[in-house]
């Protein structure tokens, strides 16, 4: 089996690194990648953003939010998780059965006194909790199977960053299954690793017991092209958010100038359609606004820039700019 490490923690990095890996490496049979992403969160490639993000608290942590090509739920990434990747050709191979893709893994946790074992459709768990979520995707004949390793996370942060006010925000996207989840370190006799990088050397060996490992580097010429999908795809708002799923968004305020409902749909980040009703004083017909928010990006400052060139007060009273964002965004952890 081929090793190779990505050096970075930038997930829009990672993620194009082991995107170029499925589908140009095609010169090797199996590929082991084992990588790291500091403060991210990485979404499924069918979801919202916007329905399974506290977008706020995000954006007060400086998380990263980035979408990968394969299904499943939000995971949070930090520098006390470790991520996996596996590519396989899919001759031969069981799809629907994950144990297949897993079960290295599971082995070498097994090895060095991890005693996970695979429940439910993509998870990991040590003690009936939830050490790791996976994910596959197929491309070119190869399979990717993919993963998260909770070493010694900040849970904490793992759970502020991905609650979201699901009441407000109907999506028709892939929700996330809510697990309870836990630490592997807490599971560990007291030192028997250093850190996440002894770990990480740890399993390494245990791979190395079941199957040689050949290290491979990238060559520059490679590494320009993930840099060049880094760019044009994996740092790019189309891809992160425009990519996303239709959803719907209603929200009722009352402010002192009277009550703001409204309801949105959301469709490949942009607003679609948005309906403005409440009790407030408006002097005008409030078709123009509605308009105008037509097509906009279902973002707080580009919404803003749009009401900025409207006198707001003929069409809402004396309702604000920032009370018409705060319930346009409201619930979506964006204020």
């Amino acid at each position: 089996m081929i090793y190779i490490e990505t050096n970075s923690t930038d997930p829009t990095w990672n993620l194009a690194f082991e995107e170029y890996c499925l589908r140009e490496l095609v010169q090797f049979e199996r590929i082991l990648l084992l990588w790291q992403n500091d403060n991210a969160i990485i979404i499924g490639r069918y979801q919202n953003a916007e329905s399974e993000i506290n977008l706020e608290a995000a954006r007060t942590l400086d998380t990263k939010i980035v979408r990968r090509p394969s299904g499943g739920g939000a995971v949070y990434h930090d520098m006390g998780n470790l991520n996996y990747t596996f590519i396989y050709p899919i001759d031969g191979l069981n799809r629907q059965d994950i144990s297949v893709y897993a079960e290295p893994m599971v082995k070498a946790l097994n090895r060095i006194g991890v005693p996970a074992e695979i429940k439910g459709r993509n998870d990991l768990l040590l003690d009936g909790k939830k050490i790791s979520g996976t994910a596959q995707r197929i491309q070119k004949g190869r399979l990717m199977h993919h993963g998260t390793l909770l070493y010694d996370s900040n849970l904490d942060s793992l759970e502020g960053v991905l609650q979201v006010d699901k009441a407000k925000v109907a999506s028709k996207g892939i929700a996330s299954i809510r697990s309870r989840v836990t630490n592997i370190k807490e599971y560990l006799p007291e030192g028997q690793f250093e850190d996440v990088q002894a770990f990480w050397r740890a399993l390494l060996d245990a791979f190395s017991e079941e199957e040689p490992l050949t290290p491979f580097e990238l060559t520059d010429e490679m590494l320009a092209e993930v840099e060049k999908l880094q760019k044009e795809k994996y740092q790019s708002w189309e891809w992160n958010f425009g990519n996303a799923p239709a959803f719907e968004y209603k929200n009722s305020q009352r402010y002192p100038f009277g009550k703001l409902e409204i309801q949105a749909n959301i469709k490949k980040g942009l607003i679609e359609e948005c309906k403005i009703s409440g009790d407030f004083m408006g002097m005008a017909d409030l078709d123009p606004l509605e308009e105008a928010l037509m097509g906009v990006r279902y973002a707080p400052e580009d919404v803003r820039k749009v009401l900025d060139d409207l006198e707001l007060s003929l069409y809402l009273g004396g309702i604000t700019t920032d009370e018409f964002i705060q319930c346009l965004f409201e619930g979506t952890g964006v204020s």
